[in-house]
């Protein structure tokens, strides 16, 4: 397959582009060691070798590294994999093998942010942000659902009250106007607006 372009990613890696348009990220070095060069054929054994051996094993790797460091979805996963340049097979490859290492769990990444996140913000919060975080509802909502049951969720009420006494706000005392505020505010940070007005 005809190599139809080698763009530069940064000092050390270079994109290849090949004429079906398949693409990925190599170092300046692998190229010279593959004779990879534009308007020129790329050998099968080599396209075999890079995306069986080269590319999944640094894929990998580079997943491990990434969860080293904290928790990833397996949305934000492909998306720095994306980001990186590699192909959505060599992803797929990756992140099986980081399944099988139970180091993706979207479902145990719920329950941890979940019981994490509960003591300061409300469960339509939490909910809009698994979801942006590429997490499916239905996983959200078993998670949830578990941990409610468990008993291992804090209260909303609980938390309400909480940042109510913290803005040092006074229900008995309060104006139209702050009382106004106070609800904004709390309807701001995701609480359902017939538990702001029992509380407030």
């Amino acid at each position: 397959m005809k190599v139809t372009g080698i763009i530069e990613v940064n000092n050390n890696r270079r994109k290849v582009i090949l004429e079906d348009g398949t693409n990925f990220v190599l170092y300046k070095g692998e190229l010279g060691k593959l004779h990879i060069n534009v308007d020129e054929e790329l050998d099968d054994k080599d396209y075999e070798r890079i995306m069986n051996e080269i590319l999944p094993k640094r894929a990998k790797l580079r997943g491990l590294n990434l969860l080293k460091n904290r928790p990833y979805t397996e949305y934000q996963l492909r998306q720095k994999y994306k980001d990186g340049g590699y192909p959505d097979g060599i992803a797929d490859i990756a992140i099986e093998y980081l399944k099988g290492l139970h180091m993706i769990d979207d479902y145990e990444y719920c329950r941890m942010y979940m019981t994490f996140k509960s003591t300061s913000k409300s469960r339509k919060r939490i909910i809009n942000d698994l979801m942006n975080k590429g997490v499916p509802r239905d996983i959200i909502e078993e998670a949830m659902n578990e941990l409610d049951d468990n008993g291992d969720l804090a209260r909303e009420e609980e938390l309400i009250l909480k940042l109510i006494d913290k803005r040092h706000y006074n229900k008995e005392e309060a104006s139209y106007e702050e009382k106004q505020k106070m609800m904004s505010y709390l309807y701001g940070k995701g609480f359902s607006m017939d538990l702001i007005r029992c509380l407030t």
